[in-house]
């Protein structure tokens, strides 16, 4: 079965690169008309040039002005947002709790938790108005089990999205929309690669399928829950990981 995305607006945030990237490439190849926002404009710009009818906007999630005025020029592009992919976020690798500051704990909740509430009280309403909508929003596997390189503000930001995606459920059910959430295990992108880069070998150990992550093996669980093949799915967190952590 295709999945036809056609007639569809989409956001992308984050989708300079990365998951978000590849998760842009496949709603834009199923049809759906893309809106690529991330703080990186040039980097969007680039993405979005390379996806028909493409569209690219500069946003800081951790401004709430920001993010009002991306949705805004986002729904004004698309003519309405049916699909929001909540991809962005910082991640940030400290080892203990004395080794993030308030500040730095302020800021990483600020743009992962915070900032993906204010883009879903944004643009919940144009999906009402459409009586349909798709919201798929990025946990970890930190959520699940703890940071293990990540930071706890990290780990406490990705499991705060899960009450968030559950509360957010509810509401947009009788409105015809879902919201799921996926928490991606260890994935091959530029910083976990820089991380992980002198013991890589040693979480392949850890994970069941023997390999890392790529984009892809994410973007397309993305897909499936952006498609009406998930339409009676809402309110759940589909677990990216390769068998590391089976809940």
């Amino acid at each position: 079965m295709q999945i036809d995305l056609s007639g569809k607006g989409a956001v992308v945030t984050g989708g300079a690169g990365g998951i978000g990237e590849a998760c842009a490439r496949m709603l834009a190849d199923a049809g759906a008309r893309v809106a690529v926002l991330d703080i990186n404009a040039e980097g969007a710009q680039k993405v979005a040039d390379s996806l028909p009818g493409g569209v690219a906007i500069a946003c800081d999630l951790g401004d709430a002005a920001s993010v009002k005025a991306s949705c805004a020029a986002a729904v004004s592009a698309l003519g309405g947002v049916d699909i929001l992919i909540n991809n962005a976020g910082i991640i940030s690798y400290r080892q203990g709790v004395r080794a993030v500051s308030p500040d730095e704990w302020d800021q990483v909740l600020d743009v992962n938790l915070r900032g993906t509430f204010l883009m879903c009280r944004e643009l919940i309403d144009s999906m009402k108005e459409r009586g349909w909508g798709k919201v798929v929003n990025f946990s970890s596997l930190a959520a699940r089990v703890g940071g293990i390189e990540v930071g706890i503000h990290y780990a406490a930001s990705k499991a705060g999205l899960l009450g968030l995606t559950r509360t957010l459920a509810k509401e947009g059910a009788p409105h015809g929309i879902t919201v799921n959430a996926v928490a991606p295990g260890v994935i091959a992108t530029g910083p976990v690669l820089r991380q992980v880069a002198d013991h890589e070998d040693a979480y392949r150990q850890t994970i069941p399928m023997g390999r890392l992550g790529q984009p892809e093996d994410v973007a397309r669980v993305v897909l499936f829950l952006s498609s009406p093949l998930s339409d009676y799915v809402t309110g759940i967190v589909i677990d990216v990981n390769g068998g590391m952590y089976m809940g």
